[in-house]
């Protein structure tokens, strides 16, 4: 499978070792096989697998990509234990960004750096409806189409979806069609209250 025999044989004692040698020598892979490789607690032999899949398809090549990371707001009313970000309305470190300084900051980044996205991101504002971004990611589109929008997680969406008291499907497809390119993988956002209180 590996070239390295240590490798080859430290990975042997892993638990995913078949769906992986299946996956490299035979180039497929199952959906309980799928299920077992994002519940698996062997993370270590998960990313050398990885980089070493990534490097048959690419080569030791890394690639990067000028971004812009733009904080919105720091409004915001879930109050995680493990986010220092966050401010509640009203306070007096609290802020959300204006339209024109977001495209100022944007215009900025791309003159002086050529950013090809930026990150849009922020807290769970209840005061921000849906059309305060798709007003936003329109006229972003507008002053530099070419600068990819990668925002908003998940659980912004459902709070945009709340405060809208609208479908996540339908604020997705607004926010598409306004110029969401991509929504980022987020962090460790976890929307279920009763693990969030433990």
């Amino acid at each position: 499978m590996f070239n390295t025999h240590a490798f080859e044989s430290t990975l042997k004692n892993s638990d995913i070792y078949n769906i992986i040698n299946n996956i490299i020598n035979k180039g497929n892979v199952e959906i309980n096989e799928i299920v077992t490789l994002l519940e698996t607690k062997d993370i270590q032999h998960l990313g050398l697998v990885s980089n070493y899949l990534r490097e048959q398809l690419f080569g030791k090549t890394v690639t990067f990509i000028n971004n812009l990371i733009l904080n919105y707001t720091n409004v915001c009313i879930t109050y995680c234990k493990f986010c220092a970000f966050y401010r509640p309305p009203n306070h007096e470190e609290s802020y959300t960004v204006s339209k024109d300084e977001i495209l100022n900051r944007i215009i900025f980044a791309k003159l002086n750096f050529n950013i090809k996205q930026v990150l849009f991101q922020g807290g769970h504002n209840p005061k921000l409806n849906i059309e305060y971004f798709e007003d936003i990611f329109t006229s972003i589109k507008q002053k530099c189409p070419d600068v990819a929008i990668h925002g908003l997680s998940a659980s912004e969406i459902d709070m945009i979806s709340r405060v809208n008291r609208s479908s996540s499907f339908e604020v997705l497809q607004r926010l598409k069609e306004a110029g969401l390119d991509t929504l980022p993988g987020a962090g460790a956002e976890i929307l279920d209250d009763e693990v969030k209180r433990s």
